[in-house]
């Protein structure tokens, strides 16, 4: 079985490309999520494609920021490096599903702010306050 589920904020807004040949069109969005590691400061930078309608959703949702779940299938390769001539491996995982892991932005209401910077805090509310 291969079958990994990684959870991050990309790093920057997903790259999106369509390929034609004889099999027909082929949509593939590239993104990178910065994934934590457990129990630590640590960050893993995890490149993930997707294809067909799910390079699509990432094209049209997804930009720098956005934390999202992946769940997929990681793929190992490589090729010889044009500059070096060596041998680059490569890992990647190849999205079977995207989902949404932030919350929902909403709209702030308006800042109640003085002109010194400080928020107005409604009399109602003053008795909830854990200082005054």
């Amino acid at each position: 079985m291969n079958t990994a589920i990684i959870s991050g904020r990309l790093v920057r807004d997903p790259g999106y490309s369509e390929t034609q040949n004889e099999k027909g069109l082929h949509k593939i969005a590239k993104f990178v999520l910065a994934v934590r590691r457990n129990y630590s400061e640590e960050v893993s930078f995890i490149p993930v494609k997707a294809f067909a309608k799910k390079a699509e959703f990432v094209r049209d949702y997804l930009v720098q920021g956005t934390k999202v779940m992946v769940e997929g299938e990681i793929v190992t390769g490589n090729y010889e490096s044009k500059e070096t001539g060596k041998k680059v491996y490569t890992t990647e995982l190849y999205a079977g599903r995207i989902e949404f892991a932030g919350a929902k932005m909403q709209e702030r209401p308006p800042a109640m702010e003085d002109g010194d910077g400080f928020m107005n805090i409604p009399e109602s509310m003053q008795e909830e306050m854990p200082f005054r």
